[in-house]
């Protein structure tokens, strides 16, 4: 019969012992994997967090001229969203139009404009919003900026990534520096990296719609990164339960649930 309780002393093989480590072997592979996980989702959190609080301290920080924040050749990630001055003029004829860019439910673009700074550098600014056509097409007048001096202000933002396949004549896939300088012909002396957003004009024109301050949150890494860590956690539990219950198992170790031991005292009474 079947021993109650743990009374019983079970016998151990050497096949239990290197099945075990078998499993052993896994779960700490598995683990390792989760904290890695883990470890990411923390790292993306953080990033998140970073973004948020460089979006709120340089939003609506004094202007200052481009010049003295950026360099031609890099762009700093702690300047994203710092507003800054440009004074020169627009190139009207080397805008650019860039495709996919729904706003608010409606499907149009937006408008990329060459500006040449008084040093002769130049930048790439996103003007702003315009809606699509009626069958989806690009504009046909979309309001390109006069070749005057004047100054504007605008906002730094990271060139976007650049995508493969080609596009329309006048449009670009985002606004990838080294993508639209090839596309408007301006190649040369052309501020890399990064581009502009435009807060305000000396000399405004369009129908365009700007863009507003984007709303970003964390999401949800912290909470992805904890259940990483107790998915390991729970794993390494699972393995001591399968281990003891099959040691129990092998010693013919039967545990009474308290329901049938009470169960089985009051028959035994009765009879």
């Amino acid at each position: 019969m079947p021993k109650t309780g743990a009374t019983a002393k079970p016998v151990t093989t050497a096949s239990d012992v290197r099945r075990w480590l078998g499993w052993l072997a896994l779960v700490v592979a598995f683990s390792i994997a989760c904290v890695f996980l883990s470890n990411w989702q923390f790292g993306r959190r953080q990033e998140a967090v970073g973004a948020m609080t460089r979006l709120d301290s340089n939003y609506n920080s004094a202007p200052v001229a481009l010049e003295l924040l950026e360099k031609p050749w890099g762009f700093h990630p702690a300047n994203e969203w710092r507003q800054v001055t440009l004074t020169g003029h627009y190139l009207p004829l080397n805008a650019l139009l860039v495709r996919n860019r729904p706003l608010n439910g409606a499907s149009g673009f937006l408008e990329v404009v060459p500006f040449q700074l008084t040093n002769g550098l130049i930048v790439l600014v996103e003007r702003g919003w315009i809606s699509s056509d009626a069958n989806y097409s690009a504009p046909k007048n979309f309001g390109v900026p006069s070749g005057k001096q004047q100054t504007v202000v605008a906002r730094i933002r990271e060139q976007e990534p650049a995508f493969g396949g080609t596009t329309p004549a006048g449009q670009v896939a985002s606004i990838n520096v080294a993508k639209v300088a090839e596309k408007a012909q301006i190649k040369d002396r052309v501020y890399q990296h990064l581009y502009v957003r435009m807060a305000s004009e000396s000399k405004p024109h369009g129908l365009l719609t700007p863009l507003g301050k984007p709303n970003l949150d964390e999401g949800n890494h912290l909470s992805y990164a904890l259940q990483w860590i107790l998915f390991a956690l729970m794993a390494v539990v699972a393995l001591f339960w399968a281990i003891r219950k099959e040691r129990q198992a092998r010693a013919g170790i039967v545990k009474t649930k308290r329901k049938d031991a009470d169960s089985a005292f009051e028959d035994a009474q009765l009879d």
